[in-house]
């Protein structure tokens, strides 16, 4: 198969747009290639760690911001069918200037329950996502922290109780090139 490589010129931009200089740029510090340790927590306590990748780039001519993020790493991923819970995914972040926020959207073929559309802003010093997974349920998406360096990242689903929180995956990113911090 031949990769076309006018998309692939095509879709990465340098930086964000000059009409989202007003913007509070969010995730500008994820701009780059991450290492990371998935750690995700089951419904029974169990917890399951995995190795995984993101890459991130402003696309579009600088007015969003996609990723691919994947885990079990390519390096580690089973040939065939993905196992349940497995991300090869992409994120598309844009800004809504009516809403003030970033629309997020998760798409993950992968396991299309781990789909989701979310708003995300800033919350001291980190930021919040809230929306909905692709089956329904509310979700809140946080990035604890964004260094030049590393990230902490939490994911909780609303139980059926519609009272509490279950957390049911956590991220731990170290960029594999610090050459590439903003």
């Amino acid at each position: 198969m031949i990769i076309p490589t006018d998309f692939l010129e095509a879709l990465p931009f340098p930086q964000k747009a000059s009409e989202l200089a007003d913007v509070d740029d969010l995730f500008g510090g994820l701009v780059g290639s991450w290492n990371m340790e998935a750690v995700l927590h089951d419904d029974d306590g169990q917890v399951h760690r995995v190795r995984g990748e993101l890459f991130a780039s402003w696309v579009l001519e600088g007015r969003a911001i996609q990723d691919l993020f994947i885990f079990p790493s390519r390096a580690e991923r089973v040939k065939g069918v993905p196992a349940r819970g497995d991300r090869y995914a992409t994120t598309i972040r844009t800004f809504d200037r009516k809403l003030n926020a970033w629309r997020v959207t998760f798409i993950n073929p992968a396991d299309d329950e781990t789909s989701a559309e979310l708003v995300a802003r800033r919350e001291g010093n980190g930021i919040i996502m809230e929306g909905k997974l692709r089956g329904g349920t509310s979700i809140r998406w946080r990035y604890h922290t964004i260094t030049p360096t590393s990230f902490h990242y939490s994911a909780e689903r609303l139980k059926p109780n519609g009272k509490s929180w279950h957390l049911y995956l956590e991220l731990f990113g170290k960029r594999s090139n610090p050459m590439e911090s903003p």
